[in-house]
């Protein structure tokens, strides 16, 4: 009788797994489009911030991606933590996001326009750490901006978050090429804002 109770309930979980839908792998979602771009409103796949190595120092100078961003976008030069200059302290920084001017190094995040745990979300969670890495420290999806504004801002898409009105063009222009480029889907929320 026990036997007969466990093939039962094996065909049961069996009969559950042969009508369970099959999600396409990520490498056959082909070219964008409305229909294929689109990620589920419901976000079910869980982000880890340390999946996503960032601010690497690449070219070993000791000056990472952070640090590399701030010289690079400061409107006069910078200057360091001490004589080895791998931490900038100081300089001006133009903030896009509030049109404000900052001279403090601490004062400023890194903003992933597209958020790291975003592109989790829709598409990243199937990459290699090599690729979350590249996406982590492309330049093209990094803005130096105030870090309340970046903290405010979190996860969202543009259709929960938008910077001052003269910079949103290029706000939406970056999330548009970033998500063309990386072969992203959006939250349909964000397609419909975008229309992508």
């Amino acid at each position: 009788m026990r036997l007969l109770s466990l093939l039962f309930l094996a065909t049961l979980v069996w009969l559950a797994l042969i009508d369970a839908p099959v999600p396409a792998p990520a490498s056959t979602l082909g070219p964008l489009s409305p229909a294929t771009q689109q990620a589920p409103s419901a976000v079910t796949i869980e982000y880890q911030r340390d999946d996503w190595p960032h601010w690497i120092d690449e070219d070993g100078d000791c000056q990472n991606t952070r640090q590399e961003l701030l010289i690079i976008t400061s409107q006069v030069p910078v200057r360091f933590t001490n004589e080895r200059e791998c931490t900038v302290a100081s300089g001006q920084w133009l903030d896009p996001y509030t049109g404000n001017t900052y001279t403090l190094a601490s004062d400023l995040d890194i903003d992933h326009v597209v958020p790291l745990a975003y592109a989790n979300d829709v598409g990243g969670n199937s990459w290699t750490r090599e690729q979350r890495q590249r996406f982590a420290n492309d330049t093209r999806n990094l803005l130096v901006v105030d870090d309340g504004e970046n903290q405010r801002k979190g996860a969202a898409g543009p259709s929960g978050f938008m910077p001052q009105v003269s910079f949103r063009r290029e706000y939406l222009q970056i999330w548009q090429d970033i998500i063309v480029t990386y072969g992203l889907r959006l939250l349909p929320e964000d397609s419909r804002l975008l229309g992508i």
